[in-house]
């Protein structure tokens, strides 16, 4: 990944100090005369992959903090994006290698996960230019009823003027092959790519997924099958997808070297309330009815023939 040592300033042709506005500004006039589906020149989709890699990290606050402190850090040996060689690994995932015991790569493996995850955004983005900006998290995936790998929330987030959605992937997710994780962004960029063309794709609270996010899940290169509970969302990467996301695939390898443990949440059990209450007649009989039925009419007991009457708690 050569993220981070391109001078994302001058793909836009603005200067350090522009103003988001003047960012919009310049992303929208380059926008127009490299995308692919307008410029048909050989290098036109690798340009319009730059800019819009530019353009999502000056537009976000905390991306583009931390991406100024490395350009102040190596604005003397910046070209026009090129990648120069550092020695030192990046949060995009390269240099170190999982396991290696350094407490510094510790202490940014969360980040540099976080980092690749956004990269591939970014390359699904370029592949599918409908899909919009998202803030990506990472989150817990078991604190809920259902154990969830990731997570599509629209309208979570304002960023600079703007209001994004989140994509959430689980800590727990992180355990299984990057294969895996690839297929997870995929499956909330088809609820993205949804959104984007104000397509219903799921119903029950967002839990069964229909045949027209089967149809957008496959225009993203991934296979769903059906099951009785959820529709079409079990999901799997097929070869082809994987070797069109093979250097993606490779840094997310480098950058899961920890997952998160998943939550037992133990809840005291509860009794069940149906509403009735205690009934008794003199000859000590009980029973339990609603209410609003004691209320309704008497009841008799055939034992004694008296009614029964709602007991003194």
């Amino acid at each position: 990944m050569k993220t981070q040592t391109k001078d994302y300033y001058r793909l836009l042709g603005v200067r350090p100090d522009a103003t988001v506005l003047l960012i919009k500004k310049a992303y929208r006039k380059l926008a127009e005369q490299y995308h692919p589906d307008v410029n048909d020149s050989p290098d036109a989709a690798e340009r319009f992959r730059e800019i819009t890699e530019a353009y999502d990290t000056l537009t976000d606050p905390e991306r583009r903090r931390r991406y100024d402190r490395l350009y102040s850090t190596q604005s003397g040996s910046r070209n026009t994006g090129t990648d120069g060689s550092q020695a030192k690994n990046t949060s995009s995932g390269n240099g170190a290698k999982p396991g290696n015991g350094s407490a510094d790569n510790d202490s940014q493996a969360a980040s540099r996960i976080l980092k690749v995850l956004e990269d591939i955004w970014l390359e699904i983005r370029c592949r599918h230019p409908e899909i919009p900006p998202v803030v990506i998290i990472i989150a817990s995936g078991t604190d809920g009823k259902q154990a969830r790998w990731g997570h599509h929330a629209p309208g979570r987030w304002h960023v600079a003027g703007e209001t994004r959605t989140e994509i959430m992937i689980s800590g727990e997710g992180l355990r299984r092959p990057p294969r895996d994780v690839l297929g997870t962004l995929l499956h909330e960029a088809a609820h993205a790519l949804a959104a984007a063309r104000g397509i219903q794709d799921t119903s029950r609270q967002g839990r069964y997924h229909n045949i027209r996010f089967a149809q957008l899940a496959r225009e993203l290169g991934i296979d769903v099958t059906q099951t009785p509970r959820t529709g079409w969302s079990a999901t799997t990467v097929p070869g082809h997808t994987a070797r069109d996301y093979a250097a993606q695939l490779q840094a997310l390898a480098e950058a899961m070297t920890l997952w998160r443990q998943s939550e037992t949440i133990t809840r005291p059990a509860q009794r069940r309330s149906n509403g009735f209450i205690a009934a008794t007649c003199p000859c000590g009989r009980t029973i339990r009815a609603a209410a609003s039925t004691l209320a309704a009419a008497k009841i008799t007991c055939e034992a004694c023939g008296s009614s029964f009457e709602p007991k003194a708690s």
